[in-house]
């Protein structure tokens, strides 16, 4: 039947009232679900800004005074104690050390952490075992292992004492300015290892099982398995583990203080334990928040390069 006139004109009034209640509930609840959504964020938010923009703020702030933290009046001096930092010997010797440290570090964490994981990465009735060892050391705070390590490495220390026994001269691994730097870092890899494991461990369980059935019929090797399939697949692990280890590197503190505090000769002084000292220990709190604001433009920078990098590598990988 054809509508009657009055359903005809009765219509479209009807579906416009229909459309703006409609309107009127998706706002309303387009609202409470923004309300909702922040105040969740808010505590986060206030949390990061209160802890992390603000002191960035205070450091920039300062780094254009001269003040030694504790006076009440500060002197305006631009950018001279950016000036002075590049001019300064000790802030160029750590950063060199903090690059020694961060380099080698990242590629050995790497390297190894690849390895153990895909050693781990099979079934055996003692897999579990060997990845709860290897975890084992991040699940201890890098106070307590720098000390456990220290007990270790010093000249009188157990494994000097275990060379005597051999009849072998104890060796100075923390007071010798040449070997101090590598025994840091051995012990920085060695705590980290296990992270960077569990990471590719992961990675290895996502990789589809067909892919190594199709390259085995093709007659691939072991290592060809592993060049054409394992890595690639692994390309956004190893993103997160360079970035992981590159940024923890760069900021290396405790370990250091622990085991050497900076020395011997400045020999393991590092870019975080140089801004300690300088701000917190000589009162230089303004010429400390220069050097910290050097390193957070050094670590920001180099942080994205090398993650648009590793993350153009895996676009490729995948095209």
């Amino acid at each position: 039947m054809l509508p009657s006139l009055v359903e005809m004109t009765r219509a479209p009034h009807v579906s416009a009232h229909a459309a703006t209640f409609r309107r009127r509930r998706f706002a309303r609840t387009s609202g409470r679900d923004a309300l909702g959504t922040a105040v969740l964020f808010a505590p986060g938010f206030v949390v990061y800004l209160a802890f992390m923009i603000l002191p960035i703020l205070l450091s920039l702030y300062f780094s254009f005074f001269d003040w030694d933290g504790i006076r009440a009046n500060m002197n305006f001096v631009g950018v001279k104690n950016f000036v002075r930092a590049v001019q300064d010997r000790h802030f160029l010797n750590a950063l060199r050390i903090t690059f020694f440290f961060t380099i080698p570090g990242a590629l050995l964490g790497n390297l190894l952490g690849l390895l153990f994981a895909v050693l781990v990465n099979r079934p055996g009735p003692m897999v579990n075992v060997y990845r709860s060892a290897f975890f084992f050391p991040l699940l201890i705070s890098a106070v307590a292992v720098g000390f456990i390590w220290k007990a270790l490495l010093s000249y009188h220390g157990i494994l000097s004492g275990l060379f005597a026994t051999l009849g072998m001269e104890p060796i100075d691994w923390l007071g010798d300015p040449r070997l101090a730097p590598w025994s840091v870092l051995m012990v920085n890899v060695w705590r980290d290892t296990g992270f960077v494991t569990v990471i590719y461990l992961a990675g290895l369980q996502a990789v589809p099982g067909d892919l190594y059935d199709a390259a085995t019929i093709d007659g691939a090797s072991a290592w060809q398995r592993f060049a054409t399939v394992t890595f690639p697949w692994l390309a956004p692990a190893l993103t997160a583990n360079v970035v992981f280890l590159f940024t923890g590197y760069m900021r290396i503190y405790d370990m250091v203080v622990v085991l050497t505090s900076g020395g011997p000769a400045g020999a393991t002084d590092t870019i975080a334990l140089q801004i300690i000292r300088v701000g917190f220990q000589q009162n230089r709190m303004s010429y400390g928040s220069s050097l910290a604001i050097y390193m957070l433009l050094i670590v920001g920078v180099l942080s994205v390069s090398l993650v648009l990098l590793l993350r153009r590598r895996e676009e490729k990988l995948v095209m």
